[in-house]
């Protein structure tokens, strides 16, 4: 063995250093295991690593696509949702042009009110007024919850056909009705009346034996052009107890009444609240059906 101090060599059996005297300690032998005493307890052990976490799994494109689908399919049941809300609402007031219905036979009667004496009724005093005016067909109602109405002379006995003329409020309230006569009985003064408001409605009432009654009750329609000045298409179209009432070549309604199977036609206006309603006409036609 070697000095540590001095480098001297010594035998193994030496206890000190023959040359310095350093005190020389046995080794222990390093394959020698350690004494238990030496093992450090458990509590004073550095911890163990945590485990490393594994890498996380990538999601397949498959969900995000599906997402995605399922998405486009929801846009795609709300756009034809919303056209079958827009069509069931808009259905009633479109449900066909003039071209619709019963073929139309033979222009039976044709007035333009250009010539004053084609016969339409006319009259004036305090309350209604009714005659031709510039062309056009004029009936005036200056009383509250009042009508006024006028008729070609001689009449006509209709039965099946179409009748159609051109309407126009110039003055007054909007709350009020105007519109067509027909199968009208002169003697006795029973008709039905297809009217519109300045306001946007349509109804039909029917006069009989001095008493008014509701066929078709006040309905609001878009086709309905309002306000002052407004020209609205009447067409009413009647073929038995059958009739068709159409705006602006836009079919509006039918109806199914007994009370009167034929009569002539006419032209009428009233008031409600406010008096002063003031209506023009023209362009009036009748057409036969074809059988």
């Amino acid at each position: 063995m070697q000095c540590p101090d001095c480098g001297a060599f010594a035998d193994k059996e030496d206890t000190f250093c023959g040359e310095c005297g350093r005190l020389l300690s046995p080794e222990v032998p390093a394959d020698e295991p350690a004494s238990p005493s030496e093992i450090p307890e458990p509590s004073e052990r550095l911890p163990s690593p945590s485990p490393v976490a594994p890498e996380p799994v990538k999601r397949s494109s498959q969900p995000r696509l599906l997402i995605l689908v399922g998405i486009a399919l929801i846009v795609l049941c709300l756009c034809a949702g919303g056209a079958l809300i827009w069509w069931i609402t808009t259905g009633e007031r479109a449900a066909g042009p003039t071209s619709g219905g019963p073929e139309l036979g033979d222009l039976l009667y044709e007035e333009d009110f250009e010539d004053p004496a084609t016969g339409w009724t006319e009259s004036s005093d305090e309350d209604t007024s009714a005659g031709y005016t510039n062309g056009q067909y004029r009936i005036a109602v200056y009383r509250q919850d009042y009508m006024a109405w006028g008729n070609p002379e001689p009449g006509l006995e209709l039965a099946g056909f179409s009748l159609e003329v051109d309407v126009r409020q110039v003055d007054g309230p909007l709350d009020n009705n105007f519109g067509l006569i027909f199968r009208l009985q002169e003697e006795i003064e029973d008709f039905y009346w297809f009217q519109i408001s300045g306001d946007g409605y349509y109804a039909v009432a029917l006069s009989k034996e001095d008493d008014w009654s509701s066929v078709l009750p006040w309905k609001g329609s878009d086709a309905v052009n309002q306000g002052l000045g407004a020209t609205n298409h009447l067409r009413v179209t009647c073929s038995g107890n059958q009739c068709s009432l159409y705006v602006n070549d836009t079919h509006l309604a039918d109806m199914a009444d007994d009370a009167l199977s034929s009569g002539s036609i006419g032209l009428a206006a009233g008031a409600f609240d406010e008096p002063g309603v003031i209506v023009h006409f023209d362009n009036l036609k009748v057409y036969t059906l074809q059988e």
